[in-house]
């Protein structure tokens, strides 16, 4: 008899736990918020990584023009342009690192590329390969080549545990005002016969 009144009651209970709703939105939140947490995280990191990508990529882009305007240039030319990234790529990190590398390349008579001048601000590790130039100028053309390579740290690093992020890119300019621009008053440092095109 005892059996039959607690299976009764248990009964009572079950069908009034399965009819009762009270709780059931606190339920599912707790279950899915941690995803939503993580997606909104994620949603969040991308929006960083592209914003800084494409702060980077313009100052590449704007500092490099800007030198390739100029006729002449000197090393505290490089340094006054590393020094505009403070103001040109805002980012999220206070505590970014930028190198740049400003290189000529002349092309001699045959297309061959040859470095004519190089300097570099914010590190040493960036070197200009002038190889890579061949066929963008003509026999006693210049191009200049800028180079920028930035390591930055997400906001979210303590999120995902993840290291400090790497951007690098390259581009090539004409010179605007003269053929070939000088650096601290030499067109080139390195081969001062570049630019001879032999008679036919």
């Amino acid at each position: 008899m005892a059996m039959i009144a607690l299976t009764r009651r248990l009964g009572s209970l079950l069908r009034r736990f399965r009819q009762d709703r009270r709780g059931v939105a606190a339920t599912e939140f707790i279950l899915f918020s941690p995803i939503m947490m993580v997606l909104a995280f994620g949603l969040a990191e991308v929006y960083v990584e592209h914003a800084t990508e494409d702060q980077f990529v313009r100052y590449v882009q704007q500092a490099g023009d800007l030198l390739a305007r100029e006729p002449t240039l000197t090393t505290s030319s490089i340094t006054t342009v590393l020094n505009a990234a403070d103001q040109m790529i805002v980012g999220f990190d206070a505590n970014k690192t930028l190198e740049i590398n400003v290189s000529s390349i002349g092309f001699k008579h045959d297309g061959t590329p040859v470095l004519l001048w190089t300097r570099s601000a914010g590190g040493t590790s960036l070197t200009p390969d002038a190889s890579v130039a061949s066929s963008l100028g003509l026999p006693a053309d210049t191009v200049i080549r800028f180079e920028a390579r930035m390591s930055y740290s997400s906001p979210f690093n303590y999120v995902w545990t993840s290291t400090s992020r790497k951007l690098d890119s390259v581009a090539w300019f004409r010179p605007r005002e003269t053929r070939a621009i000088a650096m601290d008053g030499a067109v080139s440092e390195y081969d001062q016969t570049w630019d001879n095109i032999p008679s036919e």
